[in-house]
C-alpha cells in the first residue's frame, strides 16, 4: 500500500499502537492481521525472519490487503538494506529495525518510505535525524524507560518516538509512555500470547486488544502532546 510518511504517522498516531507479530502458520498470522484490523488497527508490523519464509509470508498478506482497506502492512527487525529494499518492492508501508544502518534510511529516503530506526541514544537519534528518520524505534524500550523518551522527545521536538518492548500494559505503566513522549507503543507477545494463540481463542485476543486500545484511547485524551506532526 502507497502512503506517505506523514500520513503513515498520522494514523500510527491516531491508534497509539502498533502490534508487531511473526507465526510460522501463514494463515494463523493472516488471523492475526484480521483481529487486529478488525479491532481497528490500522498498522500492523510483519516481523522479518532471517530465512526465506519471511519475504513469502509477507507477500502472502500483502496480496490478501484488499480485504483490509486502508491498513498499512510494514516489516520490523529487518537487518540490512537488501532486505529493506525487497521488502518495500513487495508492498511494505513502513521499515523498522532493533539499530540504526545507515544504508537502510538511504534505501528508504529513496523509496519515499518512513523508516523507523532503532535508536538506543541521542548521538544515534542526532545521526538518524540527519539520514532523514522522522520517527525513532526506541529500543529496547523496557530497558530505557520512559525518562529516556521524555529527554530525547524534548531533545529532538521534531520527531516521534515509539518504544518497543513494552513489559507491563497496566494504565498508568502505559500513561507514563504517553506522558513522556512517546506517539505510540509497539507490542507483540502481550497481545498475541503463546496461550491463546495455541487455543486459537481469537476471541479472548480480540477481547483484551479491544481493552487495550480503549485505555490508550482514553491515555490519549488527557495527554497533551510534546512533539508536532510535521
Amino acid at each position: 500500500m502507497s502512503v506517505s510518511k506523514k500520513d503513515a504517522i498520522i494514523n500510527i498516531k491516531a491508534t497509539g499502537l502498533i502490534p508487531v507479530y511473526f507465526h510460522h502458520d501463514v494463515d494463523m498470522l493472516l488471523r492475526s492481521v484480521s483481529v487486529s484490523y478488525a479491532c481497528g488497527i490500522r498498522a500492523f508490523e510483519f516481523m522479518h525472519q532471517r530465512d526465506n519464509k519471511g519475504l513469502r509470508y509477507f507477500e502472502y498478506l500483502v496480496e490478501r490487503l484488499d480485504k483490509f482497506p486502508g491498513l498499512m502492512l510494514g516489516v520490523g527487525t529487518v537487518l540490512d538494506a537488501t532486505m529493506t529494499e525487497r521488502y518495500i518492492h513487495s508492498g511494505a508501508s513502513f521499515i523498522a529495525s532493533p539499530f540504526l544502518r545507515p544504508d537502510m534510511g538511504e534505501v528508504c529516503q529513496r523509496h519515499d518510505i518512513l523508516w523507523m530506526p532503532g535508536c538506543s541514544a541521542a548521538p544515534e537519534i542526532e545521526k538518524a535525524k540527519a539520514l532523514g528518520a522522522q520517527v525513532i524505534n526506541v529500543s529496547p524500550g523496557n530497558v530505557l524507560g520512559p525518562d529516556f523518551v521524555a529527554t530525547v522527545a524534548r531533545q529532538f521536538t521534531d520527531l516521534q518516538f515509539i518504544p518497543s518492548g513494552i513489559a507491563d500494559l497496566r494504565d498508568a505503566e502505559l500513561m507514563k509512555w504517553f506522558e513522556s513522549g512517546a506517539m505510540a507503543v509497539k507490542l507483540n507477545a502481550l497481545l498475541f500470547t503463546k496461550d491463546l494463540i495455541a487455543e486459537k481463542n481469537w476471541k479472548a485476543i480480540e477481547h483484551n486488544l479491544l481493552a487495550l486500545l480503549k485505555s490508550i484511547r482514553k491515555i490519549q485524551a488527557t495527554v497533551k502532546p510534546l512533539n508536532i506532526l510535521k
